[in-house]
């Protein structure tokens, strides 16, 4: 087994690699009225964004099979932190959806290769419990950053923002240039097309990756959803930026619940039950966003709360589909992560064109409606990896 990490550094890792994501929701309505477009074209901050940490995953994931994790994760530390340069300088809406292609390409890197250092250092289940109690330490930056973004963007402006995503590149990549250990001891001798496509032909046919990855693809891909079009059901509420930030702290906190839980409980349930149950209730709590329509009461916090039992049920089926499609995939771990990341990504940006083409943005519930389809393909996807092999409890 390779050097353990230190827990903090992964935290802090995984937490800067979602601050890309997360710190911008706030300032989307102050992005489009600075560069007057539509509520609607600020999808295209997040689908850019998200195609290209998609795509990407798959190479670092590769990359990292072959060379070690440490030297593809700083190049993509690199890359990130210039993104968010380049659109903290932009003058155009243009040139800010290119950065953010660039910041994607870049944390691309943290999302596939922590991953990939969590299953060298870590068994099955014990990956599952650790991955659980990462996500939930670094669950403290995404909550942060929803607060933070919505006071930095009135507080300096939605360009201070972009310098957080900066930052977030550039401390990561000098701390892990000092301390990250070398944990892929045996990497490939070589990758070639071939090579390349035989072991992603093997992963597709693995029915136990497959259903793990679907499961979880499909719960990121309602969170990175909501991203996008609820910061403007907040503000038709009259919520101000500010304050758009703190109500987005509902879900995370959830999610950090949800996942100390899962770490206490994944050994006696397994990863599959933990995973069916994660997606039963997800379902309800999506389904619990439509009571503002149902009861006509236009209130912040029921958005809020449905999104914090949301977030809770997201803590049982992360983890736990992720390191279960990562574990069935054997010595192509590095690989699998890449997959599975991408796959997440591309669901959020399925989830959010699927939002843009009902007219989830003008009516927010035809956009529930989406998360609602996204919370039942989870749990049936996660019903499959249950019944396509016993439960993974510890002995």
């Amino acid at each position: 087994m390779p050097q353990k990490v230190a827990i903090w550094l992964l935290v802090l890792n995984m937490g800067c690699g979602t601050v890309g994501t997360t710190i911008i929701s706030p300032a989307l309505s102050s992005i489009t009225e600075h560069f007057s477009v539509e509520e609607s074209d600020s999808q295209s901050l997040l689908s850019g964004y998200f195609i290209s940490l998609a795509v990407f995953q798959l190479f670092y994931g590769v990359l990292s099979d072959r060379y070690g994790r440490r030297r593809p994760l700083f190049f993509g530390l690199a890359i990130l932190a210039l993104g968010g340069l380049i659109a903290a300088l932009a003058v155009s809406f243009e040139t800010l959806i290119l950065a953010r292609i660039l910041q994607g390409l870049g944390a691309a890197s943290v999302y596939s290769i922590i991953r990939a250092i969590i299953n060298d250092c870590y068994g099955r289940l014990e990956g599952a419990s650790a991955l659980a109690l990462i996500t939930g330490i670094m669950l403290v930056v995404p909550i942060c950053s929803f607060a933070f973004g919505g006071l930095i963007t009135d507080l300096v402006s939605w360009r201070g923002v972009m310098l957080g995503i900066f930052l977030a590149g550039l401390v990561p990549l000098v701390l892990n240039m000092i301390l990250l250990p070398e944990t892929n001891l045996q990497p490939l001798k070589r990758v070639d097309l071939r090579n390349f496509t035989r072991d992603y032909l093997a992963l597709m046919t693995n029915r136990s990756f497959l259903a793990f990855m679907l499961a979880s693809a499909c719960c990121v891909g309602i969170w990175f959803t909501m991203i996008g079009f609820i910061p403007f059901e907040y503000q038709r509420m009259g919520v101000n930026t500010a304050e758009v930030g703190f109500w987005f702290m509902f879900s995370p906190i959830g999610f950090a619940l949800g996942n100390f839980l899962t770490k206490h409980l994944v050994h006696q349930l397994g990863l599959e039950r933990m995973a069916q149950l994660g997606g039963v209730l997800s379902v309800f709590a999506i389904s619990a966003l439509l009571l503002p329509s149902l009861l006509s009461v236009s209130h912040p916090i029921l958005i809020g709360i449905p999104s914090f039992f949301f977030g809770f049920s997201a803590g049982f089926i992360m983890a736990t589909t992720t390191m279960g499609a990562i574990s069935s995939a054997g010595e192509l771990g590095g690989s699998a992560s890449g997959i599975v990341g991408a796959t997440q990504m591309g669901f959020g940006v399925l989830g959010g064109a699927m939002v843009v083409g009902v007219g989830g943005y003008e009516q927010f519930e035809k956009g529930v409606a989406v998360l609602i389809s996204l919370a039942v393909l989870s749990t049936v996807f996660s019903t499959f990896a249950r019944h396509l092999g016993k439960p993974s409890c510890a002995a």
